[in-house]
């Protein structure tokens, strides 16, 4: 009983910023203090987005077209951005060759590589995958290689002298002490890649279907409620990945194992 309480007390923290948000909102608009063909009301969004999805499932097919990109794209870029910073955290050599590179890299926007990409690629799919590969590389690669290099040494030295080879040093010690750096750095990815995705569907306009591209066509014909839905869908969809996907693999990886205590 005191669990479904304390859960039905969460939930009502959860959503009571929203709610109230949302009421405010809709009382600004109703009122006439904002002219609905600029701020639609939240029930107009609402009904919007109900529009959207029934009889033609126009937004189910753009969340879909843009979610397996999201899946392409995002996982080239934790599978190299991993190795990558793996490579980059226990050799020497190579940390100092591209380390700087990656420091010059990592500075410049995601969203600055799509021209460059449509000129080279086109307006395809391949496109849109290689800027959410960006999106998703840097701060990967950037947080797997820390993580390792944050590892103190005498915690190595001690494997070896115990007689561990390198990889049962690599799996008991790198990859436990750094997969918080590593979780983080998904984590971050998984927004940096969902704004890459966006934005370089807004800007590839041989796109058909994505929420990117959308919210861009329905920028010619001045829809405003079809611009805030498509926003609602893409905050609601940042946040649903990071709360169903990431936040379970770090309850189950790093404060399953003590790595960081549970919030």
């Amino acid at each position: 009983m005191k669990e479904i309480r304390g859960d039905a007390v969460r939930l009502f923290q959860f959503l009571l910023p929203f709610v109230s948000i949302s009421i405010l909102l809709e009382l600004i608009v109703d009122l006439g203090i904002v002219s609905a063909s600029l701020l639609p009301s939240p029930l107009q969004i609402c009904l919007k987005l109900w529009q959207l999805t029934t009889p033609k499932p126009i937004l189910l097919n753009s969340l879909y077209m843009s979610l397996l990109r999201l899946v392409f794209g995002y996982g080239l870029g934790a599978l190299i951005g991993i190795s990558a910073g793996i490579l980059m955290g226990v050799n020497r050599l190579i940390y100092r060759t591209f380390s700087p590179i990656l420091s010059l890299l990592i500075s410049v926007p995601t969203v600055a590589w799509v021209p460059l990409l449509l000129v080279t690629l086109g307006t395809g799919d391949e496109t849109i995958v290689i800027a959410i590969f960006l999106g998703a590389f840097f701060p990967i690669v950037y947080n797997t290689m820390n993580g390792i290099r944050s590892i103190e040494k005498q915690l190595v030295w001690a494997s070896r002298i115990m007689g561990a080879d390198k990889i049962t040093v690599f799996f008991d010690v790198y990859l436990p002490g750094s997969l918080n750096s590593i979780i983080a750095g998904l984590r971050l990815a998984v927004g940096y890649s969902w704004r890459a995705l966006v934005g370089a569907e807004m800007l590839a306009a041989g796109i058909s279907w994505g929420v990117g591209s959308m919210i861009y066509a329905a920028r010619a014909f001045s829809d405003i409620e079809t611009m805030f839905a498509g926003l609602v869908v893409i905050a609601v969809g940042g946040f649903l990945m990071d709360r169903l996907i990431m936040s379970p693999i770090e309850k189950r990886t790093v404060e399953k194992w003590g790595i960081v205590g549970k919030r």
